[in-house]
């Protein structure tokens, strides 16, 4: 287990230059080769001469740029942030917001003190996906633009909030492949503790978790890196990450207590 999570870390984390054209692309981006100006990290323009510093892609590909961020994170976030169409943007938003809704169901038992019924347990976690948890994700990315200050990065609220969502991609994968094998296998006995479904069956139960688990750490990985990628200061770096878990608790403490009364 631990070898399988250094790996994923390695492979997200560890520093590469996706090509001698990509190192020299950044070092175009704080200086106008036409008027020599400095320019922040993303910007399209120059502030000084209107020149373009860098190649802007015009409509992102979702699979292509999710096997990128895989592969080359930097290369990937980095058209993400400067594209001028980001494509398919909130319909991730939407799967992320879903599996974040069924794993706050998973956690806090719903069927326990909600119902044991798997339509009613279904409808609501796609309610709560739609009305509280994809809202957060927006709302997180609004939140952090501003207190942690990324207009001195040069990126704009939408590409930051398109790097964001693309960063939390592994959450819209577990909601589309893991999810449904829980509740085929588990049914709504998967948000329950009335039996337990590591008591129904054991191995597709801790297998399923396991696979789920690898999903959230490259989740939090991919956010990482994309803050140091942005602001290249860990206090910057944490204050964002800290912005985020704090806005999490709150989400779900608050959607917790009025689910229960």
């Amino acid at each position: 287990m631990n070898n399988l999570i250094s790996g994923i870390s390695r492979r997200i984390l560890s520093p590469k230059i996706y090509s001698l054209a990509l190192t020299k692309e950044r070092d175009n981006l704080t200086k106008c080769t036409v008027c020599s100006s400095e320019n922040k990290d993303f910007s399209f323009r120059c502030s000084s001469c209107g020149s373009i510093l860098q190649q802007q892609t015009r409509t992102l590909d979702l699979f292509s740029t999710i096997y990128n961020l895989w592969r080359f994170p930097d290369f990937a976030f980095r058209r993400i942030v400067i594209a001028e169409h980001r494509n398919y943007t909130f319909l991730l938003a939407l799967f992320e917001a879903i599996g974040i809704s069924f794993l706050f169901l998973f956690v806090t038992k719903a069927g326990d003190f909600v119902s044991i019924n798997l339509g009613q347990l279904v409808s609501m976690g796609l309610e709560l996906a739609v009305a509280v948890f994809l809202p957060f994700v927006y709302a997180f990315s609004f939140l952090s633009y501003f207190l942690a200050r990324v207009s001195t990065t040069g990126a704009r609220l939408r590409g930051f909030t398109a790097g964001l969502i693309y960063a939390l991609h592994p959450v819209a994968i577990s909601a589309m492949v893991i999810l449904p094998a829980e509740i085929a296998v588990f049914g709504p006995y998967i948000f329950s503790n009335n039996p337990s479904p590591q008591i129904i069956n054991a191995v597709p139960f801790y297998l399923l978790g396991f696979l789920e688990f690898l999903l959230l750490i490259a989740a939090l990985i991919f956010v990482v890196r994309l803050t140091m990628l942005l602001f290249r200061s860990r206090k910057r770096a944490a204050i964002f990450v800290g912005i985020f878990f704090i806005l999490l608790f709150v989400t779900t403490e608050i959607t917790k207590r009025v689910l229960v009364k």
